[in-house]
């Protein structure tokens, strides 16, 4: 796990290393485009500060505070509510404001002022009022331009400038400038104040208006419910309807207990009343008594005897004494009931009469109370409305202000404008901003393949070596070959890169070497007769006989460049002129050219035959190693049609001129034939302009070629610029 985390670490700083470096390259490549914008912007901005009028900038500083001072009770007032941001961003408008600067221009006369004359220069003499205020909003916006109003941080200072060419005329303008300021806001308290005191006689009339009609509501319905000392009055009646509930409860109680006694008086049940009666309690006595005696005389005597008749009647007396003492007993225990009913049945109608009268002083005491807190709301409104008015009339004219100059603007002795030294600084870095943009922009337009990254990128093929720009120089001498840097030596980079690019096509196949080279390219011009002689020419180099075709029958250039004779050549062995091959030596040892021959009509066609494959057989029964060189592939057939007779192809690409799309193409049509594609060659670089950008592909694709001739070691190469 801590092995893939790094090399996770290690895959992300490569990336980003070769990013870099792809930006770097880049910059250094059109480093001529990048270093133009910049002096372009310098000289700009040289150009600016020498021959710009130099502006003078004077600065008065005010304080602006928060509340303004009050000699007087302070009151809130719209105009002075600053407990918010909007209150600052407002008077730094009233500054930039054309009241303010008509203002200044009245006071300085700056109609008249040469600086500014020449606004009027066109305005007729007999204009109209519209015509000479349109001149005036001109003079106006001149003036606004050049203010700058800028708030000091942290504080409630502001610093106001002014810009002109004139010093004096700066200092003098931008001072008018403040005291204006200070002016105009007297002027609006003034006229606020005014209209504040306007307002406030206009609403006090309505709230006097307003409280004598409170007043008297609240005097008619206190006359007609007749309403003295009516708090006293709500209490009485709430503690009165107190009592009633509490006697109406006592009362129920008592009605309760006495129909309790009543039923069980009414059932003979004993009660106390009649078992505490101390004259039943007597006549009980007495009866057990006599009771007793009839009992024992009645063994003695019988039942008619005087004696008992006697008892007899004496008992029956005093039972009827009992009865009657208990008939009088229930009496009263009923009248107490009926007594307790009737009293339970009048306290509950003063109840309910009670209610109604609380209800119904309840009802008038909040509609009173509506009208008593209707009216004193009005008067306090009223006295409030009082107040502010005096308040207002008091201060009105008072020259109090919360605007203060700190210091006023002095004459400046240097311009502030321009400013060469920021100039120049904000032109670089400007220039260099612009420069960057403008290079990027460049290479994201620039749809050229320019480096082996590229054609990895977008054709996904190797890139076999990369080629130098070959100046092309003209000799008279016959053993030497212009172009043909593998024999001259002319270019050792060069020489040393078309070796590398033999040591990459013999290893490119296991086994053994392609048998058959063909080199095309996409497009005409970019160096594809130039590469298959040169390659031809490192492959012989190695002891191999090779033989080189010029099989570009519309175009070819072999013969010239070799300084031999285009007749009899291939064309002529496909037409059946010849049996034999038409090949020549040239001035490289074991290396043979056929030429093209004559150019004839139909060369796709020729090339198609059984002919052509006749040519072949032949030609590697007599060579280990054939180099094609074909025509273009965009424009014409030939070269599909040879890339089915080759064993391999090499693409040559022409750096910063081969159109990513074209070749792309060509790099399909090769595949859909079946063709083995080698790789490319990046051809034509110029080391000398972009030494730096390709360096670093020289550095990857050639070092590893450079060895002893043991093979036993590898060295770096130098770098060639």
């Amino acid at each position: 796990m801590e092995s893939k985390t790094l090399l996770h670490d290690y895959l992300l700083s490569h990336n980003r290393e070769q990013l870099l470096h792809d930006y770097l390259n880049v910059l250094i490549k059109r480093r001529w485009t990048a270093l133009a914008v910049v002096i372009v912007f310098g000289v700009t901005a040289v150009l600016h500060s020498f021959l710009a009028t130099p502006i003078y900038k004077a600065t008065t500083q005010i304080l602006i505070e928060r509340q303004t001072p009050r000699l007087l009770e302070p009151r809130d007032t719209a105009f002075f509510d600053a407990q918010n941001q909007e209150f600052y961003h407002t008077q730094y408008k009233l500054l930039q404001s054309r009241s303010l600067a008509q203002k200044v221009i009245n006071k300085l006369n700056l109609k008249n002022n040469p600086m500014f004359a020449s606004i009027f220069n066109n305005m007729p003499e007999d204009a109209d009022v519209v015509q000479r205020q349109q001149y005036m909003v001109r003079l106006i916006g001149t003036i606004l331009k050049d203010i700058e109003v800028k708030p000091v941080e942290k504080s409630s200072l502001v610093d106001v400038s002014f810009f002109s060419p004139d010093p004096n005329l700066a200092a003098q303008i931008v001072n008018a400038v403040a005291q204006s300021y200070i002016e105009q806001s007297l002027d609006l308290r003034y006229s606020a104040s005014q209209e504040e005191g306007m307002f406030l006689q206009q609403k006090i009339a309505e709230a006097r208006k307003k409280l004598e009609e409170s007043e008297s509501k609240l005097n008619q319905y206190a006359r007609k419910h007749n309403i003295v000392a009516w708090e006293n009055r709500e209490t009485i009646t709430s503690q009165k309807l107190e009592q009633i509930n509490k006697d109406l409860i006592a009362a129920q109680t008592k009605r309760s207990e006495a129909e309790t006694r009543f039923r069980e008086v009414s059932q003979g049940h004993p009660i106390p009343e009649v078992i505490n009666n101390h004259l039943i309690q007597t006549l009980k006595s007495e009866e057990a008594k006599i009771i007793a005696q009839v009992s024992e005389l009645g063994k003695k005597f019988g039942e008619k005897h005087p004696r008992m008749i006697q008892l007899h009647q004496e008992l029956s007396g005093v039972r009827s004494k009992i009865a009657s003492e208990h008939a009088h007993i229930v009496q009263a225990v009923k009248n107490e009931y009926r007594m307790a009913q009737n009293q339970e049945i009048h306290l509950k109608k003063a109840l309910e009469e009670q209610k109604d009268d609380t209800q119904d002083l309840s009802e008038r005491t909040v509609q009173y109370k509506m009208l008593l807190r209707d009216m004193e709301t009005n008067r306090a409104l009223y006295e409030n409305m009082l107040k502010s008015l005096k308040t207002t009339t008091a201060t009105e004219n008072l020259p109090s202000t919360n605007i203060k100059i700190i210091y006023p603007a002095t004459v400046p002795e240097t311009p502030a404008k321009p400013r060469t030294k920021r100039n120049l600084i904000l032109a670089f870095f400007g220039g260099s901003i612009m420069a960057i943009m403008l290079v990027f922009g460049l290479e994201y337009i620039d749809t050229t393949i320019k480096n082996p990254d590229d054609v990895k990128k977008w054709l996904e093929i190797p890139n076999l070596a990369i080629i130098p720009h070959l100046e092309k120089v003209e000799s008279q001498n016959e053993e030497q070959i212009p172009g043909l840097v593998v024999h001259d030596g002319g270019n050792p980079f060069a020489a040393e890169a078309y070796r590398a690019l033999r040591t990459s096509i013999v290893f490119s196949a296991a086994g053994r070497a392609p048998g058959i080279i063909l080199v095309t390219s996409a497009l005409p011009g970019e160096g594809k007769s130039l590469t298959s002689m040169n390659l031809a020419a490192a492959m012989a180099k190695a002891g191999v006989d090779i033989l080189l075709i010029d099989a570009d029958l519309r175009r070819p250039c072999l013969h010239e460049l070799f300084r031999v004779q285009q007749e009899p050549g291939l064309s002529n062995f496909l037409v059946g002129e010849i049996d034999d091959l038409p090949f020549v030596p040239t001035i490289v040892p074991q290396l043979y050219l056929m030429p093209s021959g004559k150019i004839p009509p139909n060369p796709s066609e020729l090339l198609g035959a059984t002919r052509m494959e006749e040519l072949v057989a032949k030609a590697r029964e007599r060579f280990p190693q054939l180099i094609l060189d074909s025509p273009p592939l965009i424009s014409v057939t030939d070269a599909a049609i040879l890339a089915t007779k080759s064993d391999g192809v090499l693409l040559v690409i022409k750096a910063e001129e081969a159109p990513r799309k074209v070749v792309k193409k060509v790099k399909d049509q090769l595949l859909e034939v079946k063709s083995h594609l080698i790789g490319s060659l990046l051809n034509d670089i110029n080391f000398q302009k972009n030494g730096y950008y390709y360096y670093n592909y020289y550095h990857k694709y050639q070092s590893y070629y450079y060895t002893h001739k043991d093979n036993k070691q590898f060295e770096k190469p130098h770098h060639p610029v």
